[in-house]
């Protein structure tokens, strides 16, 4: 499966040009001209790398989106910032804010291809490849969910819930952080929503979705993961 990009930039010129050199490489790539499509394109689904520049026009620049993304999603996506400034606070403020790269305009098409190569691989490195509990076995590589070797068709969000969740086996995640992490505090659906999505994946995965094995609810407060038979293969 093609690793997934998404560039969010004003300049057409720029978006066209990285667009058709990451598709020859291989990538999957999406576009975005401004901050509220490239928030509505994570919202949307998940990608391996964001390519981000912070100079747009609008009200909002590269580093909203970058904070928004991090603290306000909680997405660990790495990120590359562009920009046309080589001004070490700048730098320090993208670092800070958790980009994973920074380039300076102008550069190289090899250049920035190998800086993204480097990127995905450190992010890759740092998470399980697959996750295994009971029948169930999560590639996180390629975003697929087996059941018995049988895959199991799963939405974004679905699939989202159950990365969280089966990452932290045995930790209570509350309601509202899963809200939070996956839909974003700006989103119009309320957190009932969450409810609604553990309920169609549960019918997925478990073997009998009203007495769950794996994905159990904490009263009042949300959902823990406890596998029976667990294994992560890093």
């Amino acid at each position: 499966m093609a690793q997934s990009v998404l560039i969010v930039d004003d300049e057409q010129q720029l978006r066209d040009m990285l667009g058709d050199a990451l598709s020859q490489a291989g990538y999957q790539v999406h576009t975005a001209r401004n901050v509220p499509e490239g928030r509505n394109e994570l919202d949307a689904e998940a990608f391996d790398l964001v390519v981000l520049d912070i100079n747009m026009n609008g009200s909002e620049n590269g580093f909203d989106l970058l904070r928004w993304l991090r603290r306000t999603k909680k997405d660990k996506t790495p990120v590359i910032l562009l920009t046309a400034s080589s001004a070490e606070d700048e730098k320090l403020q993208a670092f800070e804010l958790g980009a994973d790269d920074y380039v300076v305009k102008p550069f190289s098409i090899p250049e920035f291809q190998a800086r993204i190569k480097a990127v995905i691989r450190r992010y890759e490195k740092e998470r399980p490849t697959e996750i295994e509990f009971g029948d169930v076995r999560i590639d996180c590589s390629a975003r697929i969910v087996y059941r018995s070797e049988e895959e199991v068709k799963l939405r974004l969000k679905e699939y989202q819930i159950l990365v969280t969740l089966a990452e932290n086996p045995g930790v209570a995640i509350s309601r509202h952080e899963l809200f939070k992490s996956i839909w974003g505090d700006d989103s119009p659906s309320g957190e009932k929503t969450v409810d609604v999505t553990i309920h169609t994946l549960r019918d997925k995965i478990e073997g009998d979705p009203s007495n769950p094995q794996f994905i159990q609810t904490v009263r009042g407060f949300g959902y823990r993961f406890q596998p029976a038979v667990e294994s992560v293969v890093g």
